[in-house]
């Protein structure tokens, strides 16, 4: 699997389809932190949101990224397609650590927060970045040309469920009572930003919840993905 991944940030680097979102991130984590101070960890529920939206456009852009006679022949070099799209979503993650990284440590380091962070606060805000970045990961595969010709389509689609993850909590204030417990069966980014906000008021409890439920939910979507690629791929034959 090392040498798939290799290979595909081989491909990746070359397309220079990671330079759009990339370079947005990078700048707008400058662009925010130009004005100082800033609140600690409420900056860093934002950049968080950020993570979340450039990774679903980093793993939507990694997804599809060969072409139909260039992927059966890394089909045949993996041993299944299967294993070669667990390495796609493997290494969109891997492409976002950097990218958490740097959004944690450059207001730490050129400090534009009204107060040094602690180093719970430093690695709590790292790991709920990757939790974020892993969870836009797992809802943008499903946008792959596999299950959506119209490229455009299905970034249209994409950016939908990217806008409705952001609004989980206006909805849930504005369905009737009986609909509200609905919104838990969308995805959870909602409760990893609100523990960021209200962070020296959440229990242990709460703040490790925040990560274990992206962390699960983008595991189950990935997985479900998996078994409708594979699904296809045994229908194709017949």
């Amino acid at each position: 699997m090392i040498a798939i991944i290799s290979y595909l940030h081989t491909c990746f680097m070359r397309s220079y389809r990671y330079g759009p979102g990339a370079f947005v991130f990078f700048m707008g984590i400058i662009f925010v932190y130009s004005v100082v101070p800033n609140p600690v960890m409420a900056s860093y529920a934002f950049s968080t949101t950020f993570i979340f939206i450039i990774a679903a456009v980093l793993c939507y852009a990694l997804i599809d990224i060969e072409t139909g006679n260039q992927e059966s022949v890394t089909v045949l070099h993996s041993g299944s397609l299967v294993k070669l799209y667990v390495s796609k979503l493997l290494y969109s993650w891997l492409f976002t650590t950097p990218l958490a990284l740097y959004a944690v440590v450059f207001p730490a380091i050129f400090q534009k927060f009204d107060r040094n962070p602690s180093v719970e606060e430093l690695g709590m805000s790292l790991i709920y970045h990757l939790a974020a970045s892993w969870l836009g990961i797992a809802l943008a595969c499903w946008f792959s040309s596999k299950f959506i010709r119209s490229r455009v389509m299905s970034f249209l689609m994409l950016s939908v469920l990217v806008v409705i993850t952001l609004s989980v909590q206006g909805m849930e204030q504005l369905l009737p009572d009986g609909f509200k417990n609905m919104t838990v069966l969308l995805p959870p980014l909602n409760s990893v930003v609100n523990v960021l906000v209200h962070y020296d008021s959440q229990t242990p409890l709460h703040k490790l919840l925040a990560v274990i439920a992206p962390l699960v939910y983008g595991a189950v979507t990935a997985g479900l993905f998996l078994v409708m690629i594979h699904r296809r791929k045994l229908d194709s034959r017949h």
